[in-house]
């Protein structure tokens, strides 16, 4: 997933002194493989997590709660590097506002997409999360007024095609009616794209005006007591079975740390657009990884949505480049 791009590139300006050399070309390569294939599990490891008739564990977590332990470890990953960085308390009302406000998305959008989840398969919710390009590009036309070019139309659409059309229409075929719990699913998947591209449009706005490593910090905390709070109001019971645990916590360091912690490290390596690129194999090692290790089945209309979504990254990456940057 792409929501903490811009707060990571902060934390990789202060911390390391990277430069850009032909001899660091093939380490950024790997490192961004590293970060694709690091993203490409949340959906394949979240799918035993919040679906017990995988066989892997006996009770499935409820994705509240899911929420509420990733934002606790996310937050511990970032404190160190928020140490003695700009206190909240000079942000001022508006950007300490806007921080809260990514918490809240970053609860609403992952509680989303485990809700979606439980109900599709993890090939479609790779797929489909795939929207998340799309609906950034809308917020930046909208809010940011980023221009359109004509060229850019076709691509927009192939992604379009690729990552809605095809894997809804598949399912409803398949399922025969439109409220099928696995179209469902799809469509709750395509919700938390929406709010992940709003999280995405927050934080780059807001990191003009806070110190990067802060914005993450807080509002990975933040979203902690909105997410408690609607554990209440639906009286969810605060269950986490002990089995789970270790993939929990794989989910947090590495999924929601380290893979966009890669991703920023080759950002200076190899620069965006290549780094973009490379980042778009997430949807193909996660649709691999759930054939392999979940025993998916794999259907060639959804190799074609992918290579339509790659096609069209591939025509926009500058464009993607300077909007997730």
């Amino acid at each position: 997933m792409l929501s903490l791009f811009s707060n990571y590139s902060e934390i990789i300006k202060n911390s390391f002194c990277l430069k850009s050399k032909k001899s660091n070309f093939w380490l950024g390569v790997i490192i961004a493989l590293l970060a694709a294939i690091f993203a490409s599990t949340i959906n394949v490891v979240g799918k035993t997590l919040v679906d017990p008739s995988y066989g892997f564990v006996e009770d499935a977590i409820h994705p509240l709660n899911l929420s509420i332990l990733l934002g606790f470890i996310a937050g511990l990953f970032f404190t160190p590097f928020a140490k003695g960085k700009k206190s909240p308390t000079k942000f001022g009302v508006k950007a300490f506002f806007l921080v809260l406000m990514l918490g809240v998305t970053d609860v609403l959008a992952i509680t989303t997409n485990f809700f979606g989840l439980h109900h599709t398969t993890a090939v479609n919710a790779t797929i489909l999360i795939n929207t998340e390009l799309l609906f950034t590009m809308i917020i930046a036309i909208t809010v940011f007024r980023e221009c359109v070019e004509r060229k850019e139309i076709l691509p927009l659409g192939m992604i379009s095609i690729g990552a809605i059309v095809l894997p809804l229409i598949i399912d409803i075929f398949e399922n025969g009616n439109f409220v099928s719990g696995f179209v469902f699913g799809d469509i709750m998947i395509i919700l938390a794209a929406a709010f992940f591209a709003l999280d995405i449009s927050i934080a780059r706005y807001v990191s003009t005006l806070v110190p990067a490593t802060r914005i993450s910090q807080i509002s990975a905390f933040a979203g902690i007591p909105f997410a408690l709070i609607l554990v209440l109001i639906f009286q969810i019971p605060f269950e986490i079975p002990i089995e789970q645990i270790p993939s929990i916590i794989y989910m947090g360091v590495f999924v929601s740390g380290l893979s966009y912690f890669f991703f920023v490290i080759a950002l200076k390596l190899i620069g965006a657009i290549r780094t973009v690129l490379i980042y778009s194999t997430t949807t193909v090692f996660g649709i691999l990884f759930s054939g392999i290790f979940l025993g998916e089945r794999i259907t060639e209309i959804n190799l074609f949505s992918v290579a339509v979504i790659i096609v069209g990254v591939y025509f926009l990456r500058k464009k993607f480049a300077k909007l997730e940057s």
